[in-house]
């Protein structure tokens, strides 16, 4: 956890660092947001400006977003923002919060006077749709759903919050979204990695809150240097690009997903996939890998990343694995959701952690973190007696030479479809800042020289893992307990012939 009297301060940002939890992650971006001089150009799946400030600094400007907002729109500062919107019949509540937000930045240049142009809040649907032969095969499933919807919502919120949703129009189907959340403020800094801005997303680095508060999140901080500025470069171009009118410029540091409409739509449910730089990263660093694959991810669903684990696993002997998943997908978890794209995505799920296991045996590690405290009662968060920490991390990192950090995880909708963004790290001391962050983020105590080095890591980690699983939740030394794939193993369900990219 951030130290309050230093951290949270005003004060100069580092030029790299890794920061995990909203707890750090925030204060940061608020500090760097309010010393903005031009220009704040950002893209997240959810931003809600109705977020509380936590910097001692951004708190005395005011209480939330809004007022930091204001503050630096006030002294002429150029705002940015694009958030995903979502198909109105079938993402209907996030579609909503997107049009929250746009109402926000329409508030938000009313109170502040901006002149037309400084401020511009944009809720973007991705271009991709589905064929006409996939949607007339949906269409009663969507006009059904549109017509429960329609009962559920009073006219207010049909008018302000799920706008398109009361058309005559016919429901279409968005196939794809953009997920990726980050920000370049005046070109210089850069922040990005898997976390959003909403309440939700809060969390602190030790967890002591209710499992379905928790939210383990990584976000990288740069400022300075070429990465920033392919930042840049690729929120200009992002729209473009995905409307399939621009070709995506060439970057070096800042790996991306991309995806397109198809020029023949027409019996396709999926779009054209553009860039798949993300999945293309992994599957490099699994073939230069000698001692240890590193992995935290929201999902591990993607058959091409399990295949290509267990092929690397088979080439180098002495090659090892650690994977850290949440217990239980969010919905399962916390909404207890039981519907056929969760059932799926946990059948794509246990199939793939099997084969990676087949692959490594004893030499790959995979496990889940829980709350140091006995659960209250049995029930669906909890494992090894103990309420779960929800991960929502996109990490790779191989032995000591590699990083990738960013929005994607280890699924087919973000390695093929969904707009992704990650950045490469391969500087020692940049690399130094990442291992020391990301691995003791999980233990109670500073690691030990020989539970950091990546030839001696794994084993050391399975012992501690295996024996935090059976232990008192007082007596465990860290948050990670083995990862069971047998949970809910009776609901998953299996779809064959359908896409795996499609969840």
């Amino acid at each position: 956890m951030l130290d309050p009297d230093s951290e949270r301060t005003v004060g100069t940002l580092p030029d790299f660092d890794v920061l995990i939890t909203a707890d750090e992650t925030w204060p940061a971006f608020e500090r760097a947001v309010l010393h903005a001089r031009s220009e704040i150009h950002a893209s997240f799946r959810i931003f809600d400006l109705r977020t509380k400030l936590r910097s001692l600094d951004a708190r005395a400007i005011g209480d939330d977003w809004f007022d930091l907002l204001a503050h630096v729109v006030g002294r002429g500062v150029k705002l940015r923002l694009v958030v995903s919107d979502f198909d109105p019949v079938v993402g209907t509540s996030l579609h909503e919060l997107s049009w929250q937000t746009v109402r926000q930045g329409v508030a938000l240049a009313e109170i502040t006077e901006a002149p037309a142009g400084q401020i511009t809040v944009r809720a973007a649907l991705h271009s991709a749709r589905a064929g006409a032969l996939p949607w007339i095969a949906l269409l009663p499933v969507a006009l059904k759903l549109k017509s429960s919807r329609l009962r559920r919502l009073d006219e207010a919120r049909l008018s302000r919050q799920a706008v398109r949703l009361n058309e005559g129009e016919a429901p279409q189907f968005r196939t794809a979204t953009h997920h990726q959340k980050l920000a370049v403020i005046d070109g210089e800094t850069l922040f990005i990695g898997g976390l959003d801005l909403n309440e939700r997303r809060f969390d602190t680095t030790d967890h002591a809150r209710p499992a379905d508060q928790t939210w383990s999140d990584v976000q990288v901080l740069i400022r300075g240097g070429p990465e920033p500025l392919e930042a840049k470069e690729h929120l200009e171009t992002f729209l473009a690009v995905t409307e399939g009118v621009k070709r995506p410029p060439k970057l070096r540091h800042i790996k991306r997903t991309l995806s397109a409409p198809r020029r023949l739509q027409f019996p396709f449910l999926s779009p054209r996939t553009v860039l798949r730089e993300i999945e293309e990263a992994h599957l490099a660093a699994f073939r230069k890998a000698r001692h240890l694959i590193h992995i935290e991810t929201q999902f591990m669903r993607s058959g091409v990343i399990a295949d290509a684990l267990a092929e690397a696993a088979s080439r180098n002997g002495d090659l090892r694995l650690v994977m850290i998943l949440p217990a239980l997908p969010e919905d399962a978890a916390f909404q207890t959701s039981h519907s056929l794209d969760v059932r799926y995505g946990m059948a794509l799920q246990r199939d793939a952690l099997h084969v990676i296991r087949e692959g490594f045996g004893d030499r790959a590690t995979i496990a889940s973190p829980v709350r140091p405290v006995m659960a209250a009662r049995e029930g669906l968060p909890v494992l090894s007696g103990s309420p779960i920490v929800y991960v929502h991390n996109k990490v790779l990192i191989r032995d000591d030479d590699y990083a990738l950090i960013g929005s994607g995880n280890l699924n087919g909708r973000s390695l093929r479809w969904d707009t992704e963004a990650a950045v490469e790290i391969t500087a020692p001391d940049r690399m130094g800042i990442v291992r020391r962050k990301i691995l003791d983020h999980w233990w109670f105590d500073p690691l030990p020289p020989e539970m950091c080095d990546p030839e001696t890591l794994q084993p050391l980690w399975a012992e501690k893992v295996a024996r935090n699983g059976v232990r008192l939740p007082e007596t465990r030394t860290g948050f990670l307990v083995p990862h069971d794939p047998d949970t809910l193993s009776a609901t998953a369900q299996p779809l064959p012939g359908v896409t795996e990219d499609i969840v």
